[in-house]
């Protein structure tokens, strides 16, 4: 893996929200606009890709009225190169439904759920810096345990489309342990989630 350098990571706000739409605009993102846990399944089939879009600037502007952001967006020489989401766990309709995703305990998380990497800059060191980001930051603000939902193919390479969460050995590299490993039923793959605490 080529790092990348010269690599700038800020929070999100909603100055940046061009930024947020260029890096958007082709593949999968620019139809789910990461949109996709914070809605119910329901509502996600019956909205469209400009609804996805408009919930999550919302999304973003509101973060920024409580003095919090609602991620990390990356930066190279080119211009935006990559994007995580986070947020309380509260405000993801998606994950607080899941019947596997039910919380662990009754601590206080912030949820790290999404990852978009420009194709161009995929397979170098990216979404660790963005992951990075996310804690440094959740120290400066005083979040206490960050919390993910992360891809585990048990060892089995999983295909780009299905990397979006991060696959496990990202948040192992940066100190997360499993908290806890679901099932929705007796067939179905492994849901993991994964937490770590800030000091």
């Amino acid at each position: 893996m080529i790092l990348v350098v010269d690599l700038r990571i800020v929070p999100i706000t909603p100055a940046r929200l061009g930024d947020l739409d260029t890096l958007f605009a082709r593949g999968d993102p620019r139809t789910c606009q990461c949109a996709y846990l914070r809605l119910t399944h329901r509502d996600y089939a019956h909205s469209s890709p400009a609804e996805h879009r408009d919930l999550h600037h919302r999304a973003v502007r509101r973060a920024a009225r409580a003095k919090r952001t609602a991620g990390m967006i990356a930066y190279d020489d080119a211009g935006p190169v990559g994007w995580v989401s986070i947020g309380p766990r509260s405000e993801f309709a998606r994950i607080v439904a899941s019947p596997v995703l039910q919380p662990v305990d009754d601590a206080e998380v912030t949820s790290v759920v999404c990852f978009v990497i420009a194709p161009r800059a995929r397979r170098r060191g990216v979404a660790r810096a963005l992951l990075d980001a996310v804690i440094a930051y959740a120290a400066e603000h005083g979040i206490g345990l960050l919390e993910a939902y992360p891809v585990d193919r048990g060892g089995e390479r999983a295909p780009g489309a299905e990397l979006w969460r991060g696959p496990r050995r990202l948040y192992e590299a940066a100190g997360f342990t499993v908290a806890a490993t679901r099932q929705a039923n007796a067939t179905a793959r492994p849901q993991l989630i994964m937490r770590r605490t800030v000091p």
